[in-house]
């Protein structure tokens, strides 16, 4: 998964040291016992607590609480959590003139960084989209081209700083208010690449994820249970259900290419589900799991739909026996595959490739799937280049 989302809490957490402060947000768990942590805030105090899980449009959606007391706290956890959302956070309540809220954005791109600015930040940005201005700062260094008058360009740089060293890909604060010549965020959402976790020296890690979804599909907790008792490797994740895109991915490496070049060609938000199998599963295990994602696939609204089969060349899964279980899988789901006339995608390597591949072509054939199956003489990028030209 190329692109994740973090919490806000960690967002926070990440900026405030870097912006002269402190951050006093707590970060709450609604599957565990939080009665205790919410008897350590202070009676006299006001805070925001709102649902801290990658969702949009929060407070439309009644998911921001403000004003708070400390039991109506304890309340809006509760409502929450009977909601089925898993994350909140509870910070202090800061009074301010709606007047005085901004808006700044980084992205990362090809050609660097593009940083957002506007003076009319909150709820109405998007009514506001003119005032927004723009410029380019640089990919491995920092310069600003153009500069942005009324913004402050050591405070541009410390943002900077931070983008690169915790690998972010995305940076919006939303609104922000100038406390005392320091930028506070109100509120902050980060996306970073998930393949560079390694590298972020302990910024972020995997529990910092999150994912808009309340509950976890049947599909993912099936894959869940089967990884729990497999010693291969078998991992789900649905990033939308609606999703044009469904991912039969092995290889963890593999898997963050094809991602990441779906992302790239601008189909993030296309991309259904993201996940692998690997460390050499059994026909079974692969069955189980292909079943799992084509379970996905068939409920998707999406009108056009491609299944992506692919991996890198793999030093010990074999390649024909993985894919009889998946070959398993679509002869069962055949008649409806067919029916949302799926467009299936396949490039893979590795022990015992040839057969598999062959037997992969055989199967869409006889099904009658429009295909394309490719060894490792094809790209994984011309794979997915493929993929998109279907859905064109």
């Amino acid at each position: 998964m190329a692109r994740v989302k973090l919490s806000e809490y960690r967002a926070k957490s990440l900026l405030l040291p870097v912006l002269g402060g402190s951050y006093d947000g707590v970060t709450v768990d609604l599957g565990e016992d939080y009665a205790e942590t919410i008897k350590r805030l202070s009676a006299k105090g006001l805070y925001v607590c709102k649902v801290d899980q990658a969702v949009k449009r929060r407070n439309q959606s009644g998911l921001v609480r403000l004003r708070c007391n400390r039991q109506q706290v304890l309340e809006a956890l509760r409502n929450f959590a009977a909601q089925g959302f898993r994350y909140a956070l509870v910070e202090p309540y800061v009074p301010h003139n709606r007047d005085d809220e901004r808006y700044l954005a980084l992205v990362r791109q090809d050609d660097g960084i593009q940083l957002s600015y506007s003076s009319k930040g909150g709820n109405d940005i998007e009514a506001n989209a003119a005032s927004l201005r723009h410029t380019l700062l640089g990919a491995e260094k920092f310069t600003m081209s153009p500069p942005i008058a009324g913004l402050n360009r050591q405070l541009v740089e410390k943002l900077y700083d931070v983008f690169q060293s915790a690998h972010m890909t995305m940076l919006e604060i939303n609104p922000y208010l100038i406390v005392d010549g320091r930028m506070l965020p109100l509120d902050a959402a980060v996306q970073v690449d998930s393949a560079a976790e390694f590298f972020a020296d302990g910024a972020w890690n995997e529990t910092d994820i999150r994912q808009a979804q309340t509950t976890i599909t049947p599909q993912q907790q099936r894959v869940e249970d089967l990884n729990a008792r497999s010693p291969a490797s078998l991992s789900l994740k649905v990033l939308n259900p609606d999703g044009a895109y469904f991912l039969l991915l092995s290889g963890g490496g593999a898997s963050v290419v094809v991602a990441d070049e779906l992302a790239h060609t601008g189909r993030f938000e296309d991309i259904a589900n993201y996940g692998e199998y690997s460390g050499n599963p059994s026909e079974a295990e692969t069955y189980i799991y292909a079943t799992a994602v084509l379970e996905l696939l068939m409920a998707s609204k999406a009108k056009r739909k491609v299944l992506v089969i692919a991996g890198g060349v793999a030093n010990f899964t074999d390649v024909a026996k993985t894919f009889a279980g998946i070959i398993r899988a679509l002869r069962d789901n055949a008649q409806a595959l067919k029916r949302q006339k799926v467009v299936v995608v396949v490039r893979r390597g590795g022990p015992n490739q040839a057969g598999g591949l062959a037997a992969m072509t055989a199967c869409l054939e006889e099904l009658g799937l429009a295909h394309s199956v490719d060894g490792p003489d094809v790209s994984l990028a011309q794979t997915v280049a493929r993929a998109v030209e279907y859905r064109k």
